[in-house]
């Protein structure tokens, strides 16, 4: 099967031409009842923004209006060693030799169900018609792909790999992450981590966790549409009044002025 990868915050441009190329609520409803794969609307979603833009957790809640929790509850994560490398979501393809083939299978599954087919043989025609040898080469190349991330991982020092490791974790949990379960994601103890931080970054844990969220906040603030209170949230700010307070302390001006610049 296809794979798409979640990489690192890019430019958040992409959050908005995403969105712009959302299909609508009712097309997402009905292709996940169709494809099981998907498994709910939520999971099409996430494809949805994906087939358009690669995206960390944090950009994708954003474009999906969700929670990172919520997101991040419907990829499965590539781990080696304890270490994430990455994340995939399965998209759709179809081993089948001819599209006849399929949109015969389509015709039987709504028939069972008692669909309407016009709609899911529309939307059908998206779908990639490939060989099982395709398949299974595509496979091989995403093994090797990973292959060479944890050859390079295996030459980054402890420490490090540590501080890369705790920046993925939140980046990906920015809205509730804590340090406690920063030190028991990564299995070390909070002294253990603490020097670690001190030592790499100069700053604490807590210092360096605030640092990320109010550095993703800003991003948020100059280049999305987003409401102020919804940013505050996604970032790990539940009190929009305190927000503002300590942003405008942090940057010298406050959130919704930021927008003005």
């Amino acid at each position: 099967m296809d794979t798409l990868k979640l990489v690192c915050c890019g430019c958040a441009n992409a959050v908005d031409h995403a969105k712009d190329m959302m299909a609508s609520k009712e097309t997402i409803d009905s292709v996940a009842e169709l494809f099981k794969l998907c498994g709910d609307s939520t999971r099409a979603s996430i494809l949805c923004a994906l087939c358009h833009h690669e995206l960390c957790v944090t950009d994708l809640a954003a474009v999906v209006e969700m929670s990172s929790s919520a997101v991040s509850h419907q990829l499965r994560p590539l781990k080696q060693n304890g270490i994430v490398i990455g994340y995939i979501m399965f998209g759709q393809i179809s081993d089948l030799p001819c599209r006849d083939a399929l949109n015969q299978n389509i015709s039987s599954v709504c028939k069972e169900y008692g669909l309407n087919e016009t709609e899911f043989l529309r939307v059908s025609k998206t779908i990639k018609l490939k060989s099982y040898e395709s398949i299974m080469a595509t496979a091989k190349i995403f093994e090797a792909c990973i292959s060479y991330i944890i050859l390079n991982e295996m030459f980054l020092p402890e420490h490090d790999k540590i501080i890369l490791e705790s920046e993925s974790f939140i980046d990906n949990h920015l809205e509730n992450v804590s340090v406690t379960e920063l030190y028991k994601h990564l299995n070390i103890s909070r002294t253990a981590l603490y020097e670690i931080f001190k030592k790499k970054t100069g700053l604490g844990v807590t210092e360096f966790i605030r640092k990320k969220q109010f550095e993703k906040a800003n991003q948020l603030l100059k280049e999305t549409d987003l409401p102020i209170n919804d940013i505050a949230n996604l970032c790990g700010f539940n009190d929009y009044n305190y927000f503002s307070r300590v942003f405008k302390k942090r940057y010298g001006i406050s959130p919704k002025n930021i927008r003005k610049l």
